[in-house]
């Protein structure tokens, strides 16, 4: 809820928002080859409709620097028009996806994987923006190809370099000094009065409208939609993870007693992305920084992330012709710095020294979407996290017992003496106790049953300690059954817990059958190992004796 009171802190606030997100809106749009105005209206019409909306108290909604390499390959491969149509189909998608509750599998990714992904857009930041940085030929499409190709060094504008290195420099220095000094305002002007004063016909931002378009409906004319389709669903997806993972970051960085509505997030940014794309707009997510900015400046309801916008729309409306001027070597230098910063160095070395193994999570995703796209590095990443978690936590363990006569059985397996033959002639089976999970990664432990000859003519195997089975699993149980059965032995399987019964149905109607009992000595009567118990004569209680015949007439006469 806004109230009254909290307006004025949240006007300062959204005002410092304001300050990052301007340059970082031009910033982005230019990136991709569009217009800087297209970034601007995205802040402005996204900021309200998302901040109006979200399921978030404070998060911002705006441009992001995750959906640069995406959006500029769209604006490579189908022009600004299949941006649009794009964009506008994403936000459907993620609505779509916010009304069937899809919100919530968000939770379940792992850190690692999460920590991964903002190291892979820091790694994709650096790789694409250091070239326009430089000013080189457009031959230079990355900075491997900056570095590998050394005939690149007469070309370089060494004026934007330097307008660029005075911005970073103000980015990283400034906020030491005081932490409300707008260092991003601060190094975008010192970088462009250099270049105004020193440069001439510098690559500029260029002109800015002084209000915002009116909605107009994207043209498929010029457009494939069938190749175009994929790029929608990847936008869709990115867009949607990357602002389901900043709110629940937001959440912890709060300490919030109760989690943001993750669903009604979806359905926010999703009817964002439409409004933007309806005015032409670049794509836009919730983005973590900005909503971090908002916290420390002060923010207390979602008033602040509206107000941000506001106060975009005033600098759009007011500020056009000073924006215009701003060097794209500047706006460069600033994509770099927020690159740099993503890739939490301080934090990589510290998981180096904490768990190699959760750091090895983060670099696979982290590479993966840096060489491949976002999708495969954070597909990567989820596999190695989750086979990580398998072998740490489903570590399978065997105890297995050879037993050849009744000693060793009383003694070792504690069954009792009066349920055992007087004489056990040719006793001979293998106890077998499983503990953890049987899975793909750890089945084949289990053959070790199998081994010989020669071969016990029983194999109990203890799962009461059994947590999960899989289809692994229980083909390898039921390969154990036939491979004994054919070798005139028997499997039976003991202490099954209710949880399993269900994963070993297929199998235990047909070769299990006979073969799953409650206890040890169950499964050696099934064996025909132990006899049955004797039949009891029914004891019969004197009270409930029947009554004695009476006598005969004659015998009575008698």
């Amino acid at each position: 809820m806004v109230h009254p009171s909290s307006l004025p802190a949240d006007a300062a606030a959204g005002l410092s928002v304001a300050c990052v997100a301007l340059p970082l809106n031009v910033a982005l749009a230019t990136a991709a080859g569009l217009p800087a105005s297209v970034g601007l209206v995205s802040g402005v019409v996204a900021g309200i409709v998302g901040g109006l909306l979200s399921g978030s108290r404070y998060q911002v909604t705006g441009p992001e620097a995750a959906l640069l390499p995406l959006a500029a390959a769209i604006v490579a491969a189908h022009g600004a028009a299949g941006l649009v149509i794009a964009t506008v189909l994403a936000g459907a998608m993620q609505v779509v996806l916010g009304l069937v509750r899809a919100g919530r599998f968000a939770r379940l990714i792992p850190r690692p994987v999460v920590m991964g992904f903002t190291v892979g857009i820091g790694l994709l930041l650096l790789n694409t923006q250091l070239p326009r940085l430089f000013a080189v030929e457009d031959t230079h499409t990355n900075a491997v190809a900056l570095v590998t190709d050394r005939t690149w060094g007469g070309h370089v504008g060494w004026l934007g370099v330097a307008a660029g290195a005075l911005t970073a420099l103000a980015m990283v220095t400034l906020p030491r000094l005081h932490k409300r000094i707008p260092a991003v305002l601060v190094g975008l002007t010192l970088g462009t009065v250099l270049m105004i004063t020193l440069g001439a016909g510098y690559d500029a931002v260029g002109a800015l409208p002084r209000s915002l378009p009116m909605p107009t409906l994207p043209s498929f004319e010029s457009v494939n939609f069938a190749e175009l389709l994929p790029w929608a669903v990847g936008l869709a997806l990115l867009a949607s993870l990357g602002s389901l993972l900043a709110t629940s970051s937001l959440d912890t960085l709060t300490g919030a007693r109760t989690h943001s509505d993750l669903d009604q997030d979806l359905i926010a940014q999703g009817l964002a992305n439409m409004a933007a794309g309806l005015i032409g707009g670049f794509p836009v997510m919730g983005a973590i920084v900005r909503a971090s900015a908002s916290i420390q400046a002060g923010a207390r309801t979602r008033a602040a992330s509206v107000l941000h916008a506001v106060w975009l729309f005033v600098a759009m409306a007011l500020l056009a012709s000073l924006v215009a001027r701003i060097p794209i070597a500047a706006l460069t230098a600033i994509l770099l710095v927020v690159g740099v910063r993503l890739l939490n160095l301080e934090g990589l070395v510290a998981m180096w020294n904490q768990s190699k193994s959760t750091l090895s999570v983060v670099l696979v995703t982290a590479l993966g979407i840096a060489v491949f796209n976002v999708f495969a590095g954070i597909g990567a990443g989820l596999a190695l996290a989750s086979l990580l978690y398998v072998r740490r936590h489903g570590a399978l363990r065997l105890e297995v017992q050879r037993v050849t006569d009744a000693s060793q059985l009383q003694r070792g397996l504690h069954v009792q003496a009066p349920e055992l033959p007087n004489s056990p002639e040719g006793l001979d089976l293998v106890v077998a106790r499983v503990d953890g999970p049987i899975l793909f990664i750890n089945h084949i432990k289990l053959y070790e049953l199998a081994e010989g000859p020669p071969w016990a003519k029983l194999v109990v195997v203890d799962l009461s300690r059994v947590s999960l089975v899989d289809a692994a699993g229980v083909a390898t149980l039921q390969y154990l059954a036939e491979f004994l059965a054919v070798r005139s032995a028997h499997l039976a399987l003991v202490k099954v817990p209710p949880h399993l019964e269900a994963a070993l149905e297929p199998i235990s109607q047909h070769l299990l059958e006979g073969r799953m009992h409650g206890s040890l000595e169950g499964a050696l009567l099934g064996a025909g190992l132990l006899p049955p118990a004797p039949l009891e004569e029914p004891v019969v209680h004197p009270a409930h004796a029947p009554a004695p015949a009476p006598a005969t007439t004659s015998a009575a006469h008698a």
